[in-house]
């Protein structure tokens, strides 16, 4: 056990607010399970203290649940959550790559073609079944996804699409497992880095479909129809 100091306790916190954010997201720490500290404790080998502030900020991000006297538990996986986070990301993200296509020069050009190149590689050696490679899959997408909007001069509304991208995550994760067409998903990465890159109009309306396109494939795993709305 990590011996917890006054002086220690923000980057503990911060430390354990990280790595719960990284399982909830991933998986390993499952959708509605409950979180007690003595189990997180054993699990991460920190304090009551710094696992309670994790939770709580948590809580405020909504990856966390507290529900009165049963504690915290993971965010069940649902539709409605699932419609909630995409429709909120086709409202911020296209105006966020608007922004950034706008405000972008040759080193934001240059991380997008860097990401592409990397998501592509990972694409080509696509193993499913395998927890590492998942998560090395999510880490390019996500830096892609990032690598679009990056020249958005609003750092609070790169933070907001970021947390966004982080809730869908949970659920784009469940299709990863499954069996995809990758050569149809780097072809519409493809597609879109290329809209990006030559500042068209049509490139955030392009992103949203994108991003909705997800949400319907999630829903089509889970046997679920998108709302008409």
């Amino acid at each position: 056990m990590i011996d917890i100091s006054a002086s220690s306790e923000p980057t503990l916190a911060e430390a354990a607010t990280r790595r719960l954010r990284q399982d909830i997201v991933g998986g390993g720490l499952p959708p509605a399970s409950r979180l007690r500290l003595r189990d997180l404790s054993a699990r991460y080998g920190l304090g009551a203290t710094p696992l309670r502030e994790a939770l709580a900020r948590l809580a405020a991000e909504g990856f966390v649940t507290l529900e009165g006297q049963k504690g915290f538990s993971v965010p069940p996986v649902t539709r409605a959550h699932l419609l909630d986070v995409t429709r909120s990301r086709q409202v911020v993200e296209p105006e966020a790559l608007r922004m950034a296509m706008e405000a972008g020069g040759g080193s934001w050009e240059d991380e997008i073609v860097a990401s592409l190149s990397l998501l592509h590689r990972e694409i080509t050696r696509a193993d499913p079944g395998s927890e590492h490679w998942v998560d090395a899959y999510e880490a390019r997408h996500h830096r892609f996804h990032r690598a679009l909007i990056a020249a958005c001069p609003l750092p609070s509304l790169l933070r907001f699409c970021d947390d966004l991208y982080l809730q869908k995550t949970r659920y784009r994760r469940l299709i990863e497992v499954a069996q995809q067409d990758w050569s149809h998903i780097l072809s519409a990465h493809q597609g879109l880095s290329e809209a990006v890159l030559a500042r068209s109009a049509e490139a955030p309306a392009q992103l949203a479909a994108h991003i909705g396109a997800t949400a319907e494939a999630v829903l089509a795993f889970l046997g679920e129809a998108p709302s008409s709305g």
